[in-house]
């Protein structure tokens, strides 16, 4: 059988859906704690106290994403000073809110949801207008050039996530979606964080970036 020409190939490939992936990650305890920047034994010790559910029931020690994200939660608060009772605390009450949130989307109505994404939809246009004139100010200062970011660039992608305000993705499938040179938007994306626009995930192999609502920052 001939093998399939370049053009039929490119042609055949999809984009990767990496939500899915990551609902089907799971680590094993060395992976989990070199990830979230934590010992083997720190994670060890809270699996045993209870404060982090492995993914495997039988005793094996894996670690889907819930639980990878209580990790890193938890090592956030400790990095601010929390005590682990008092991190546990913080990353246990943020992920109710969230729950909560989450709650409350599912049971609204069709019009009272529409309002919301309208809300938030201007929001988010109000946050870019104000990184919009910071960009400005960037390009006077001659900040951008020791950046090495664009400001067209930088808008490009803005506007990308104004409608796409939901994206979580790796630098090179957000540049192959604006069609754009993946290095380069990787060095915008970096700046967008640094201005909390964004907010970057670190998971095995690739950075993950997605949108801070206004309020959750």
């Amino acid at each position: 059988m001939a093998e399939p020409t370049r053009e039929h190939t490119s042609s055949s490939v999809r984009a990767v859906d990496l939500s899915q992936l990551l609902e089907d990650l799971e680590l094993g305890v060395g992976q989990a704690a070199q990830l979230c920047g934590i010992s083997i034994r720190q994670l060890s010790y809270w699996t045993d106290k209870g404060i982090v559910e492995p993914a495997d029931e039988s005793g094996g020690r894996t670690y889907d994403h819930h639980a990878i994200e209580k990790v890193c939660l938890i090592k956030q608060a400790l990095d601010q000073g929390y005590s682990l009772e008092g991190a546990v605390a913080e990353a246990e009450a943020f992920l109710d809110r969230r729950q909560e949130e989450q709650k409350k989307l599912e049971a609204m109505g069709a019009a009272e949801l529409q309002q919301l994404i309208q809300e938030r939809s201007d929001m988010l246009h109000q946050l870019a207008d104000r990184i919009r004139r910071g960009l400005r100010t960037y390009r006077v200062s001659g900040d951008l050039g020791r950046l090495v970011a664009s400001v067209d660039g930088l808008e490009k992608l803005i506007a990308f996530f104004e409608s796409n305000p939901y994206t979580v993705n790796t630098a090179r499938q957000i540049a192959l979606r604006v069609g754009r040179e993946a290095e380069q938007v990787e060095k915008e994306l970096k700046l967008l964080e640094e201005r909390r626009f964004l907010q970057k995930i670190s998971y095995p192999g690739a950075d993950v970036y997605r949108y801070i609502p206004p309020g959750r920052q």
